[in-house]
């Protein structure tokens, strides 16, 4: 298991230069919890033999450290008199200091909430292997083709906050479950095992999908159940019904049988014909 220094806790913090002692010191046996946490709700055997095998610098390790110092930190970090300035923070520890202030905490917690957020995507992206991607860790932090990294990094807007992905789940979920109704939750299935596994040939064939079913969310997001009618929805069944050879489980679904049954009309020659009347 990876050991945390003081060094590490001040760079994962986005509240000054410098920690205290004191500060490392009340918070540490939190980071040693949320360590033994991560390694078994994230990480499993394949992420942390990954993980201790990368090289200081590398993304993988400096954002677990981070995601894990993050953590920590938010969990004890109300319980701590706290003194913050431009340079870093420390414990009160003397009745002529003052703590900090409500407002100037609780916005240290909505900075902090989303570093963990901004963290956990970046851990989740480095993970992304053919041996992590199968595990159940996997599985429980990737659930949906739109995920945390492609909301906080890949659109360049800096200025979101855990607050607005908070607000993006519901979207997600119910874009995502029109998605799995219309084109079976087996494909689905497969283009996110396609990305946890960070399959290139897969992903290559799947690649436009995912960046329809990204802006579908989004536009779900605006605009409720109206984006089933839109043009996006619409190119999105051309391409799959269009490109069997890729989407191949499709057709082999119940979703793919509902989506082309036949209509039948009740005419007069038939022998079942009723009159009305």
């Amino acid at each position: 298991m990876i050991t945390i220094f003081k060094e590490d806790f001040e760079r994962s913090l986005p509240v000054g230069a410098s920690a205290h002692d004191e500060v490392f010191e009340a918070v540490y046996p939190a980071i040693e919890a949320a360590l033994n946490n991560y390694y078994d709700m994230l990480l499993g055997d394949p992420g942390a033999q990954r993980v201790e095998s990368t090289d200081e610098s590398e993304p993988l390790k400096y954002y677990f450290k981070m995601l894990v110092c993050v953590d920590a930190f938010l969990s004890v970090f109300r319980q701590l008199d706290l003194v913050l300035t431009s340079t870093g923070f420390g414990i009160v520890s003397n009745d002529t200091i003052s703590p900090a202030s409500k407002q100037r905490v609780d916005a240290l917690e909505a900075q902090l909430r989303t570093a963990q957020c901004r963290a956990r995507a970046m851990v989740i992206q480095q993970l992304r292997s053919e041996e992590w991607g199968v595990t159940e860790q996997a599985q429980n932090f990737v659930r949906h083709i739109y995920t945390e990294h492609y909301f906080f990094f890949a659109q360049g807007i800096p200025s979101r906050s855990y607050k607005d992905w908070e607000a993006m789940q519901r979207a997600i979920s119910e874009a995502e479950e029109q998605l799995r109704v219309r084109f079976s939750d087996e494909q689905i299935d497969d283009v996110l095992k396609a990305y946890r596994c960070k399959d290139k040939k897969d992903m290559a064939e799947y690649g436009g999908f995912v960046q329809l079913a990204h802006d579908f969310v989004d536009l779900w997001a605006a605009d409720g159940d109206g984006a089933l009618h839109s043009a996006l929805f619409r190119r999105m069944e051309r391409l799959v019904e269009g490109n069997p050879e890729k989407f191949c489980i499709y057709p082999t679904t119940t979703a793919y049988s509902s989506a082309h049954m036949l209509t039948f009309s009740n005419k007069k020659e038939s022998s079942a014909f009723l009159f009305n009347g």
